[in-house]
């Protein structure tokens, strides 16, 4: 599947290498960044301040791009592991989004398979109730949530009063419990891009 994805902030399929049948390998582009998650616990390290600055501001409308697109195409394509360890980063601090492992086409209306990491995962999929689209928006939330704290996901999320409004905002609609109240990643994008424009 990740060879029929076309975009530039998903991780880009290259081909597969093997020594024999059972010992395949998949080929993706190099990214010189790692993931999210390491680079935060950089920042923890290095103790950076929580809260937000256009780097990550950058980071989190990447993988709104990148969702936007997937859940753009007939039929939508849910991810269903969005988090940070699945947002990689090239050279230039550009995020792609990756582990396309347990994604699938959405080819009927919901799905109720469990699937993804905990911590990330929205409350309709734990409970393995039906869910669409708007499960990622959720893992997004919980995404946008670590950008601000610099801090593992964790139960209870939380965002930090440091960080502008707006994006506390776009984070805790991303998590409403209501899937059909989450903005879409076509909304959220926007909702970015406006809060970058307004900073420079």
């Amino acid at each position: 599947m990740t060879a029929t994805l076309d975009h530039p902030h998903i991780v880009t399929f290259i081909g597969v290498a093997w020594e024999s049948l059972s010992d395949l390998c998949v080929v993706l582009e190099l990214m010189e960044g790692s993931d999210l998650r390491s680079l935060l616990y950089k920042y923890q390290a290095s103790k950076r301040p929580v809260g937000f600055d256009k780097q990550k501001i950058s980071i989190a409308l990447n993988v709104c791009q990148a969702l936007t697109y997937l859940h753009s195409l007939f039929p939508p394509i849910i991810h269903r592991d969005l988090k940070s360890r699945n947002v990689l980063l090239d050279g230039d601090m550009k995020a792609k989004l990756s582990d396309f492992g347990i994604f699938r086409e959405r080819l009927d209306r919901t799905m109720t398979a469990c699937v993804g990491t905990s911590l990330w995962m929205a409350p309709e999929v734990m409970l393995g109730e039906r869910y669409d689209v708007k499960a990622d928006m959720f893992s997004f939330g919980v995404v946008l949530s670590e950008l601000i704290k610099i801090a593992l996901g964790t139960v209870q999320v939380d965002f930090s009063d440091s960080s502008p409004r707006s994006i506390v905002e776009l984070g805790r609609a991303c998590m409403r419990i209501d899937p059909t109240a989450r903005p879409s990643a076509a909304e959220a994008m926007y909702m970015l891009q406006v809060i970058i424009a307004r900073m420079e």
